[in-house]
């Protein structure tokens, strides 16, 4: 005799079910449209580069020429960025979900990652958003230009087949984390 699943096993089947199947609605277009292919991997691999090049302008722009307030910013996002990783990475062995490829054949890639034993949480979507957030912590010119970035890095990764919507909720769950925690540092030692 099988044991009965409880209330919240049920619960988390259900959104898992959601999860996949807003996923693969996402992720159908893929190979119709040059265009849209070309958009959604410049989200998933290039554009991260482009926000972190825009932190790190902004950055310049607002802290230059003293040394020391353009390397606290430089460094607070390094550490958080660090921590954020090594969260996700605990999260992400401790689950140990893997990516949506693996489970489900019909996922269009378009193209294939390093890894695929850890999906949960997202890295660049954590990374995305925490760049995003540490832009408002030191008050950076440009931050509204890094939102739409991040979205664009999110969908992205779900677009190219790599990530499950949650997925990229829990990254940004990590990032808001982090990001808290680097604004009250950062206010402590105001």
């Amino acid at each position: 005799m099988l044991p009965n699943k409880s209330k919240t096993d049920k619960i988390v089947a259900h959104m898992m079910d959601i999860n996949t199947k807003v996923f693969l609605k996402i992720n159908a277009p893929v190979g119709k449209s040059k265009l849209l292919d070309a958009f959604g991997r410049a989200g998933a691999e290039w554009v991260i580069l482009a926000m972190l090049g825009w932190y790190t302008a902004g950055v310049f722009i607002n802290c230059m020429p003293e040394v020391w307030p353009v390397l606290i910013p430089l460094i607070f996002f390094l550490g958080s960025w660090c921590l954020g990783w090594l969260i996700g990475l605990g999260i992400g062995m401790s689950l140990r979900e893997p990516r949506p490829y693996v489970n489900n054949p019909q996922v269009k890639l378009l193209f294939r990652p390093l890894m695929s034993w850890k999906s949960f949480p997202s890295d660049h979507s954590m990374s995305a958003w925490l760049m995003d957030f540490m832009d408002y912590i030191f008050h950076l010119p440009g931050a509204w230009a890094l939102a739409p970035m991040a979205l664009w890095v999110a969908w992205g990764r779900v677009y190219a087949g790599l990530h499950y919507p949650l997925d990229i909720f829990g990254g940004i769950g990590v990032a808001v984390f982090v990001s808290a925690l680097a604004g009250y540092v950062v206010n402590f030692l105001k």
